[in-house]
C-alpha cells in the first residue's frame, strides 16, 4: 500500500500544473457561459422548437425549459461543453496512465524499481479519477460562487405562448452538483476506456484514438437516431443516451449514473489484468 501511495502522489505531483490549467479553464468556460443567461435565455428557449438535431445536441428533452436557470445551464453547458471538456481530460489522463509512460520509455525504468505492475496500475487509475474529481469540484465552486451575479439563483416568471405564466426556481448548489456528477461520470467512462486500451497495448496513439473515437461515434449515433427516428437500437451503445435523455440536472438523479461507473470498474480490472500479462513495448 505504501508503494502504491508513493506512485499515486508522484503522478499527481508531476501533473499539478496541468491539473490547475485544466481545472481553471473548464471552470472559466462554465462561468462565461453562465454569464449569458440574461441575454441568451430566451434565444435558447427558441431552440427547443428548432428540430430534433438541435434539441438532442442541447439536451432539450422532456421537462427541459432552457428559459429557466437550471434549464439554461443544462442546455448551454452541462449537456455538452462540460462533459466534452471533462472527457477530453479523462481520455488524456487515461492514455497517459500506462501507455504514455510506456511510449516515452519511462515505464520500464519505474518497473525496474521494487514496485509491481499492480501497484503502478492501481495508482495511475486512482490518479486519473482524482484529477477528474478535482476539476469537477473546481467547476462546481466557480459556478456556485458566480451564479448569483448572473441572476441564476433567482426565481423567474415565464410567459408561455398561450399566455399562461409559470414560476421557475433558481439554480441551487444541489442542481450544480448533480449536473457535475453526470458529466464526471461520462468522463470517467471515457477515461477508463483509454486506460484499458493503453494498458492492454502500451501504445498511446491507439488508446487515444480508441477512446476518442468511441466518444465521438456515440454522440453521432445518438444524434442520428433522434434525427431519423431509425436505428434507435444503435443509440443504446452510446453513453449519451442515458446522459442526455435523463437530464439529471433538471429531472434529478437516476440509477443510470451508475452505468459509466460500472464501465470504469470493468476498464480498471480488465486493463490491470492485461497489463500484467503482456510484455512492455520497446
Amino acid at each position: 500500500m505504501g508503494k502504491t501511495w508513493h506512485i499515486y502522489r508522484r503522478w499527481l505531483h508531476d501533473r499539478r500544473r496541468s491539473t490547475i490549467v485544466w481545472s481553471l479553464s473548464i471552470a472559466a468556460v462554465s462561468v462565461v457561459t453562465a454569464a449569458f443567461f440574461e441575454s441568451l435565455g430566451q434565444t435558447a428557449g427558441q431552440n427547443a422548437d428548432s428540430g430534433s438535431a438541435v434539441s438532442s445536441m442541447l439536451g432539450l428533452g422532456s421537462g427541459v425549459d432552457p428559459r429557466t436557470p437550471v434549464g439554461f445551464l443544462w442546455a448551454m453547458n452541462y449537456s455538452n461543453q462540460l462533459p466534452w471538456l471533462l472527457m477530453a481530460l479523462g481520455i488524456a489522463l487515461g492514455t497517459a496512465a500506462v501507455a504514455g509512460d510506456e511510449s516515452d520509455g519511462t515505464l520500464e525504468y519505474l518497473l525496474s524499481k521494487p514496485v509491481t505492475r499492480t501497484e503502478v496500475a492501481m495508482a495511475r487509475f486512482a490518479g486519473m479519477v482524482t484529477i477528474l474529481v478535482v476539476a469537477s469540484v473546481v467547476n462546481l465552486v466557480a459556478v456556485a460562487v458566480t451564479a448569483p451575479l448572473f441572476g441564476l439563483t433567482d426565481a423567474v416568471t415565464l410567459t408561455n405562448p398561450d399566455g399562461t405564466t409559470l414560476t421557475a426556481d433558481g439554480v441551487t448548489v444541489w442542481d450544480l452538483t448533480v449536473g457535475g456528477l453526470g458529466a464526471l461520470a461520462v468522463a470517467l467512462g471515457s477515461g477508463s476506456l483509454a486506460y484499458l486500451v493503453g494498458a492492454a497495448t502500451g501504445r498511446r496513439g491507439v488508446a487515444l484514438g480508441a477512446a476518442s473515437g468511441f466518444a465521438v461515434a456515440g454522440y453521432v449515433l445518438y444524434t442520428l437516431s433522434n434525427v431519423t427516428g431509425e436505428y434507435d437500437w444503435l443509440s443504446w451503445f452510446s453513453p449519451w443516451r442515458w446522459f442526455i435523455d435523463d437530464a439529471m440536472m433538471v429531472n434529478g438523479l437516476t440509477v443510470d449514473i451508475l452505468w459509466p461507473v460500472l464501465l470504469a470498474a470493468v476498464g480498471l480490472i480488465a486493463g490491470w489484468q492485461l497489463f500484467l500479462r503482456r510484455d512492455l513495448q520497446s
